[in-house]
C-alpha cells in the first residue's frame, strides 16, 4: 500500500510537469476523477493493421460483438447470485478491488506491486489498443491515445485510453458502433486465454519440477461425506493415514489412489484421530475432503533462477486474473462502461424511443451500482481502517 500511494504521488507530479498534455475527468471531483494525459502513441499502427489485415479484423469486431453479450449475461448473472450469497449464506462478496497488498479473494496469492502494476498497464494497453483498431476499420477517427490514471483523491490506479471521435461513431451503423465498444473487453479475454494456457502448460510444470512441498493440510469438508461425518474439520494437519506418516500432498495421493469404498482409514491428525469408512464415487473410494500443502517452496539449489521462475509465473497468473476479472466487469451494463454503452443501444434499437431507453438504462445502471457497492463495503471498511490507523500513528 505504501508502494502504491508513493506510486500515485509520483504519476501526480508527473502530470502537473506537463500540464498541457493532461485534461482532467470530473466524476465525484475532488475524490473519484481521472487524469488523461493525450499522446499518438500506436495510432500509426492502428491504421496499418486495419488497411492490410481489415477481413481479419472484421471477423475479430464480430466475434467480440457476440462474446461481449455472452459475457454481459454471465457477469451479471454471476453478480446477483454473488451478492446474493454474500448477503444471505455467508459467501464472500462477488466483487474484490484489483489492488496490490490486498488478499480480496481466498485461495488466491496476495498481489504485489510490481505484479500489479505490469499485468494493468498490459490489460489497459491491449484494450485500449482494440477499441482504436475496429475504430479505424470502420473510417472513425482517433483523435488522440495516451496514458490515463483513476484517481480515488490521488492518482494510484493506471489505465490507457483511446479517443475515438464521438460524432462519428455515433453516425456509424448499430453494428458497427457495437464492434467498436465490445473489441477491449473481448482483447482482454483473448489475452487472458493466451496467459491461462501459458501458466497452465508452460510456467506451472517448471514451478512444479522446482517445488518442494511439506506437510498436508485440510481446507474443506464436504458435508455428509465420509470426513464430516467422523467430525474432521478444516484447517487440521494430517499427521498419518493408517498409521503410515503423510509429509507431503503427493505421499496422501499414493494411499488415496488405492483407496476403495468401504475401505477403514484411521485418519490421525494434529488435534485427533478420527475412524472412517471410504465412500463410493463412481466405484473409486473418497474420503469427502480438500487439501493443500502446509508449505511450499522453491528448492534453494536453484538459487536466483527458481526464484526467477516463482517470479514470472505469478505474474502469468495475475495478467490472466486481471485481464479475466477486469474484461468481465467491464461488460457489466452499467452506466460508463462498454458494456453499459452496448447495453443502452440494444435498448434505443430496441424501444426506438430514447426516453424509455434512458429510463431502462440508468434503472439497470444503479441496480448494478447498488450491488457493487454491497460488495465492496468490507473492503472500503478496511481501507478506511487502514488510512485511520495511519493517521492516528503520524498524530
Amino acid at each position: 500500500m505504501i508502494l502504491l500511494f508513493g506510486f500515485g504521488l509520483v504519476l501526480l507530479g508527473v502530470m502537473f510537469l506537463n500540464k498541457k498534455r493532461v485534461k482532467t475527468e470530473k466524476i465525484l471531483f475532488p475524490f473519484v476523477y481521472m487524469v488523461l494525459y493525450r499522446t499518438k502513441i500506436g495510432l500509426l499502427l492502428m491504421d496499418k493493421i486495419a488497411k492490410r489485415h481489415s477481413k481479419l479484423v472484421k471477423i475479430f469486431a464480430t466475434f467480440g460483438v457476440m462474446f461481449s453479450f455472452l459475457g454481459m449475461i454471465a457477469i451479471f448473472f454471476l453478480l446477483v447470485r454473488g451478492t446474493y450469497g454474500f448477503l444471505f449464506a455467508g459467501a464472500p462478496p462477488p466483487v474484490a478491488p484489483l489492488f496490490p497488498g490486498v488478499k480480496a479473494v481466498p485461495g488466491l496469492p496476495v498481489l504485489s506491486f510490481f505484479h500489479w502494476i505490469i499485468a494493468i498497464f498490459i490489460l489497459a494497453g491491449v484494450h485500449e489498443f482494440s477499441h482504436g483498431l475496429v475504430a479505424r476499420l470502420y473510417n472513425v477517427k482517433v483523435k488522440s491515445s495516451g496514458f490515463a490514471v483513476f484517481s480515488f483523491l490521488l492518482p494510484i490506479i493506471p489505465a490507457a485510453f483511446v479517443e475515438p471521435d464521438e460524432k462519428e461513431l455515433g453516425s456509424k451503423k448499430f453494428g458497427e458502433q457495437l464492434g467498436v465498444l465490445g473489441a477491449g473487453s473481448f482483447s482482454n479475454l483473448i489475452t487472458a486465454g493466451v496467459f491461462f494456457l501459458l501458466f497452465m502448460f508452460v510456467m506451472a510444470p517448471i514451478i512444479s519440477g522446482m517445488t518442494i512441498s511439506e506437510g498436508v493440510i485440510i481446507r474443506d469438508v464436504n458435508r455428509d461425506g465420509p470426513a464430516f461425518n467422523a467430525g474432521v474439520e478444516k484447517d487440521e494437519k494430517i499427521l498419518t493415514v493408517n498409521e503410515i506418516n503423510i509429509s507431503s500432498v503427493e505421499g496422501f495421493l499414493g494411499i488415496l489412489t488405492d483407496l476403495k469404498p468401504g475401505d477403514e482409514i484411521l485418519l490421525a491428525t494434529n488435534k485427533s484421530e478420527y475412524r472412517l469408512a471410504a465412500g463410493d464415487n463412481d466405484g473409486k473410494g473418497y474420503l469427502g475432503l480438500s487439501f493443500s500443502p502446509e508449505k511450499q517452496y522453491v528448492d534453494e539449489k536453484y538459487g536466483l533462477l527458481g526464484r526467477f521462475f516463482s517470479w514470472s509465473a505469478l505474474l502469468f497468473f495475475w495478467i490472466f486474473a486481471a485481464n479475466l476479472g477486469v474484461g468481465l466487469f467491464n461488460l457489466l451494463p452499467m452506466g460508463p462502461l462498454d458494456g453499459g454503452k452496448m447495453f443502452y443501444l440494444v435498448c434505443l434499437n430496441l424501444f426506438k424511443k430514447e426516453n424509455v431507453a434512458k429510463k431502462v438504462w440508468i434503472f439497470v445502471s444503479l441496480f448494478c451500482l447498488m450491488l457493487i457497492i454491497i460488495s465492496l463495503a468490507p473492503f472500503f471498511g478496511k481501507l478506511l481502517n487502514f488510512i485511520f490507523g495511519i493517521f492516528v500513528g503520524l498524530f
